[in-house]
């Protein structure tokens, strides 16, 4: 597996074709997002995908670590887990475990929503339609 801006370039590369992707340097690590939605982070040369309560069993069923670090005398944990080491491999390996992490950004984005009754930032409207283009399915 690369590590370093090379796992970067990998992964970027594995998760093409599943929606616009974007990443951003924050917190000491690389965060990744898909249609504008939080799906991965990069620490430590180790690629963690998002979780949440309807997608967390599938990582844990295969014993892969969650994300934590250390904070304020303690050890934090979040909704992230480990990539399995499939994913490096091709598009295909790599796939099922992106569109588990964009589902979770995606319910947790809608759950949000219902909170709060706005729509998050950077997320277009319901009712906007979108080009294309900007989906990524050109």
């Amino acid at each position: 597996m690369d590590t370093g801006p090379n796992l970067l370039t990998n992964v970027l590369h594995l998760l093409s074709g599943i929606g616009v992707l974007r990443h951003r340097k924050m917190f000491g690590g690389v965060y990744i997002y898909c249609d504008d939605l939080f799906i991965a982070t990069i620490h430590d040369d180790t690629l963690y995908f998002k979780a949440n309560a309807s997608t967390a069993a599938d990582f844990l069923a295969r014993g892969l670590p969650i994300f934590s670090y250390p904070r304020e005398g303690a050890i934090a944990t979040l909704q992230y887990y480990q990539a399995p080491p499939e994913v490096f491999v091709d598009r295909a390996a790599m796939k099922p475990w992106a569109e588990k992490a964009l589902l979770a950004a995606k319910q947790d984005a809608t759950s949000k929503r219902r909170k709060t009754g706005r729509t998050p930032k950077g997320n277009p409207a319901p009712n906007r339609r979108e080009s294309k283009a900007t989906r990524g399915d050109a």
